[in-house]
């Protein structure tokens, strides 16, 4: 080795630091362009998405208004005066007053900062301290603090969304600045002790106010501020009538907190530490909680219109929760423009009202016979009448038998799922025969194994008379021939049908599916239609093959008089005279050729001129429809239209069971309320 040439070792370990520092380098030159990379990501995302999707959740949260008197309406229009007129106030159902930020004592205020957010009023929504904080001892594993703001809980209770997920807390971040940066800090306080939930059904710092103390919240002393904003971290736990220790305790950090932040003095937290404090909770008066309860019970045309509007708000708006879009509705100062048709809607009440005519049509466990019925108008397609049970209702916002209860329809299903997808295939005519008799399938069974109380007579038959007469061994040659397929997927995309169940495994491995045989030729679906649907799909057949999605309200405006929904073709107008009305017409689609339209039309007459549903013949008026029986006679529908109106009945019970009724209750109903409003 020549001298002063270092050694081979000496020459590896320098080349291998040499290489190492490279990799290294190479490492960071990686690991920092693939940061920047999702960086730009991240920024983009957070720009194209994140950004707006706080902003509409901004304008949502705006729906709701701070003030009292804004209660929203539903209105109608009245044909005789050519105005839109009041059809139902709307009133808040959660046990809450809202009280304006100068009312609520400052003591209050300082002790909701103190220890829910104490640099509330220097941050912009989001407390970046705090919020690393969290971050960095959910890291480490230790202890978790909770790092959201006033505004970042208010925005979780406004909208429900509760989402444990990274992409959830930072849309809840944007969200908050985006609130601070539109709102006073006033604001959001006053929304947050309006909002907060409080124990013993008591939403808001008012009524929570009378529950444990006995008095308005304005009168509060010091200890009883501190004592009130302390059931908020855990209602159960702090609740002072049920744990009075840990009420105590949890008043007595507050107080302390509000001592450390200079809020008051020493003197002042000692005394409100060793206050005595008397909880009684007493009645508001009736003047002060006429929003919280409604004498009358609306309508089940009130309450369909009431939940569809939340449903689309939900929609619309990305609301998670369905009470908060319900709290929307009652305190947002709406106007909900209805579809409503009060004498058609009389008619139905009337109708549905009278219990006596099921009297003695007890189930044999003692159930009393139910039914459901939907009206809708073939000229708009809108619905104009509903009812959701027979008999009185009996409270606000009930299960509605005519939109929510699935029950399987029986043959009234087949005119849509069988006799109108073959006319449109072109594959056969009314006058078109078939025989009379059950047909062997590719499985090797045959099928039908009944033909609707009659025996397979081995006859040439006609298409017509096959529905006239409602054989199932017809309806299955037809089906054969169209394929389930069809037949399925018709029912969904031509008269929207959407409960089908193309293929389910219940918790016991048993399978369900409708894309087969017997579901669609006789109507055995798994979990059935609603009279809502049905309805719709009749009309369809009713207004020359155009089909509308069931509607109930055309607009909706905020208390600014601004559009926040709008069914698709219609709008709001201003009127010379400075009053508003709704123009526009349902936008609907072509689903059926003119030529089906007429071939089913005439077959659905026969239906009731000489086949099952003669019980539906009004004197002087075109009636056409059909029957529907379940197995077991568990379900007895009628769906039919008239010239001006269409209709879907169900009747049966609501846990199923034998149908106790000589005859069809759903065609008797249904005669009975088209003869008043034809």
């Amino acid at each position: 080795m020549a001298k002063g040439q270092p050694s081979p070792v000496l020459q590896g370990i320098k080349a291998f630091f040499k290489w190492l520092m490279i990799l290294l380098g190479t490492l960071l030159l990686i690991g920092a362009a693939t940061g920047a990379i999702m960086a730009c990501y991240a920024a983009g995302y957070i720009q194209s998405v994140i950004i707006p999707e706080a902003q509409e959740t901004t304008a949502a949260l705006d729906l709701i208004r701070s003030d009292v008197d804004l209660t929203s309406a539903i209105y109608y229009y009245d044909s005789d005066t050519g105005a839109y007129e009041v059809q139902e106030t709307l009133y808040g159902t959660a046990n809450r007053v809202w009280v304006s930020y100068d009312e609520v004592p400052q003591d209050l205020i300082n002790a909701t900062v103190a220890i829910e957010d104490k640099r509330f009023w220097t941050h912009g929504g989001v407390d970046w301290i705090r919020t690393a904080s969290s971050v960095l001892s959910y890291v480490t594993g230790g202890r978790q603090e909770g790092g959201s703001t006033i505004t970042q809980q208010l925005i979780k209770n406004l909208t429900g969304n509760n989402q444990v997920t990274v992409r959830r807390k930072v849309l809840e971040i944007f969200e908050a600045l985006e609130f601070d940066a539109t709102h006073t800090k006033e604001e959001t306080l006053e929304w947050y002790l309006n909002v907060i939930y409080l124990g013993r059904g008591c939403s808001g710092v008012y009524t929570a106010s009378y529950e444990y103390f006995g008095k308005d919240v304005s009168e509060l002393s010091l200890a009883e501020c501190a004592s009130l904003i302390s059931i908020t971290n855990n209602p159960s736990l702090y609740d002072p009538y049920t744990y009075p220790e840990n009420n105590y305790e949890r008043r007595c950090l507050v107080l302390e907190q509000m001592y450390d932040q200079g809020m008051i003095s020493e003197e002042e937290m000692n005394a409100a530490m060793a206050e005595e404090i008397n909880f009684h909770s007493v009645e508001i008066e009736e003047e002060e909680t006429t929003q919280l309860d409604s004498s009358e019970y609306y309508s089940w045309y009130t309450d369909t219109v009431i939940r569809e509007v939340a449903l689309d708000l939900m929609e619309v708006y990305e609301v998670e929760d369905y009470e908060v879009a319900l709290q929307m509705i009652y305190s947002g100062g709406m106007r909900i423009y209805s579809c409503l048709d009060p004498d058609v809607q009389a008619a139905v009440d009337n109708v549905y009202g009278d219990t006596s005519r099921f009297d003695g049509n007890q189930s044999d466990g003692g159930q009393d016979l139910q039914s459901a019925i939907t009206v809708i108008d073939n000229d708009t397609g809108a619905v104009v009448a509903i009812s959701g049970g027979m008999g009185e209702k009996e409270g606000n916002l009930l299960w509605n038998r005519a939109t929510r209860t699935l029950r399987p329809p029986g043959s009234s299903i087949k005119p849509l799922s069988v006799y109108a997808p073959a006319l449109e295939m072109g594959i056969l005519t009314p006058d078109d025969l078939i025989e009379d008799s059950p047909i062997t399938l590719s499985d090797g069974t045959t099928y039908p194994t009944s033909n609707s109380g009659r025996r397979f007579t081995g006859d040439m038959v006609t298409v017509d008379y096959g529905l006239t007469e409602s054989l199932n061994s017809v309806a299955v040659q037809i089906l054969n021939r169209v394929s389930p397929r069809y037949a399925f997927n018709f029912l969904q995309e031509r008269f929207g049908i959407t409960s089908l169940v193309e293929d389910y495994t219940s918790p016991t491995g048993r399978q369900y599916t409708d894309l087969a045989m017997a579901p669609l030729a006789l109507g055995g679906l798994t979990y059935g239609v609603s009279t809502y649907e049905l309805t719709a799909a009749y009309a369809v057949f009713a207004r020359d093959g155009i089909y509308v999605e069931p509607y109930v309200y055309t607009v909706v405006t905020n208390s600014s008089g601004e559009v926040i929904l709008s069914q698709d073709g219609y709008e709001l107008a201003t009127n010379a005279d400075g009053t508003s009305s709704v123009r526009g017409y349902a936008a609907g689609e072509a689903v059926l050729r003119q030529s089906t339209v007429d071939d089913m039309d005439e077959m659905l007459q026969h239906v009731v001129t000489r086949g099952t549903g003669t019980a539906a013949q009004i004197e002087g008026v075109t009636v056409a429809g059909k029957t529907g029986t379940t197995d077991d006679d568990y379900d007895r529908w009628f769906a039919g239209y008239t010239d001006d109106y269409t209709a879907a009945v169900w009747t049966g019970y609501d846990n199923a069971d034998t149908v106790n009724y000589d005859g069809n209750p759903a065609v008797d109903l249904w005669h009975d309320l088209m003869e008043q409003i034809n």
